[in-house]
């Protein structure tokens, strides 16, 4: 199994992501964020993204720490979101 993450600089939401698709045997592939990827990663999922990280998996769009958490988790997430 493969995700993209999408990240920053000095992220730390970035690094929690990424050890927990790691914790569930994904392969990650990290793409640093600057303007030009940004406006193309919303075209393609004609969604507004302000923040880091945004997570892919095959090809659909998850979104961020606590979605990707919610995914992996289900109802025994943290966040109960």
């Amino acid at each position: 199994m493969k995700a993209t993450v999408y990240t920053g600089l000095a992220c730390s939401w970035c690094d929690r992501v990424k050890a927990l698709l790691k914790d569930n045997d994904y392969e990650i592939e990290e793409i640093q964020v600057n303007g030009a990827i940004l406006e193309d990663l919303q075209t393609k999922f004609n969604k507004v993204i302000r923040t880091v990280p945004q997570v892919i998996i095959d090809d659909i769009f998850i979104g961020g720490y606590h979605e990707v958490e919610v995914l992996m988790k289900g109802t025994a997430s943290v966040n109960k979101i």
